[in-house]
């Protein structure tokens, strides 16, 4: 099974992402935007993918994104997440 990670961010870093992150502006606010991303996530799921939102720090996030010069973004986004997860100690480790 495929595993997919879905990258979000806190209510108060969303409000702080909105002028880092363009796309931020299309939604209504955090529970919106929220509900996008858990929609990716049913989608994928009901897919047969092993789909999970994860919980990700804006300000990792904004340093991998200027890092790896790419421009700030949801897809930016799940990409960061699924290389913060995958890499970290604890997902090797079987966690």
């Amino acid at each position: 099974m495929n595993r997919v990670l879905i990258g979000v961010v806190s209510a108060a870093d969303f409000e702080r992402a909105g002028g880092c992150v363009s796309e931020l502006s299309h939604y209504d606010g955090y529970d919106d935007w929220l509900d996008s991303r858990y929609g990716r996530f049913m989608g994928l799921s009901l897919g047969g993918a092993d789909a999970s939102l994860v919980t990700v720090v804006l300000k990792d996030f904004l340093g991998w994104c200027s890092y790896h010069k790419i421009r700030p973004g949801e897809a930016a986004l799940d990409v960061f997440t699924q290389d913060s997860v995958l890499c970290s100690p604890s997902a090797t480790a079987g966690g």
